[in-house]
């Protein structure tokens, strides 16, 4: 790829103080030796630090044009996928059962599936999606757009809850017992906010304008 298209790179983050960064997704909390090797790699050749972010994704900072690039081009070839566009990417998600103790289900094969149904769906931003095995919801599943959170009898759906300046506790709507059903519901969720909300809204806005009975039922829930 020639310098020359350097301002036109897809996943290249332009940063305030001039340089720039790039932004590695994990799909449920996991990256692989190949991956991590090249992150390695790019981190020594341009002095780039590694940043974990709060969403289970890897950041490398501090990268000047032409090295954001090539970094975007290592990631790539080693498997990585770099987050490109605003689209519903991964899931935060918790380890789920049997790794932790008071898990009451398994969230890693659901972490997979939806981030392989779901993750390029182009959505206004954003909509948050949260996975938890349990309702300790360590990964916040309870305070984001769109959560499942692990019961006896499978996962809790909630929606419309968010963090930041004026968290909110997401709605229970209902349950659902496998990969699918969590998948359609999110598919109709996100069409949902595609349709009502223009940018920089969450779905909390979806449930002021249509009104919770109304959405409930255009996910799946009676």
């Amino acid at each position: 790829m020639s310098i020359s298209n350097l301002n036109t790179v897809a996943g290249l983050m332009a940063k305030k103080d001039g340089s720039f960064g790039i932004l590695i997704e994990c799909p449920g909390g996991f990256v692989n030796v190949d991956i991590l090797e090249k992150i390695l790699e790019i981190s020594r050749k341009h002095e780039a630090r590694v940043h974990l972010t709060t969403s289970q994704k890897i950041m490398l900072l501090d990268l000047n044009k032409e090295a954001g690039v090539k970094a975007i081009s290592l990631i790539e070839e080693a498997g990585g996928k770099i987050k490109k566009t605003v689209d519903i990417s991964q899931a935060m998600t918790c380890i789920g059962k049997p790794h932790c103790p008071l898990s009451f289900q398994e969230t890693l094969p659901l972490a997979e599936y939806l981030y392989s149904e779901t993750a390029r769906i182009k959505i206004p931003p954003k909509l948050k999606v949260g996975i938890s095995g349990c309702p300790a919801c360590c990964s916040w599943a309870n305070l984001v757009d769109i959560g499942f959170v692990g019961s006896k009898s499978g996962f809790k759906v909630l929606i419309a809850g968010h963090g930041g300046y004026r968290p909110k506790v997401g709605i229970e709507i209902g349950k659902i017992a496998t990969p699918e059903e969590a998948a359609s519901v999110l598919k109709k969720a996100a069409d949902l906010f595609i349709n009502h909300i223009s940018k920089k809204g969450r779905f909390d806005m979806v449930i002021e304008k249509l009104g919770i009975e109304t959405v409930k039922c255009e996910l799946g829930f009676q």
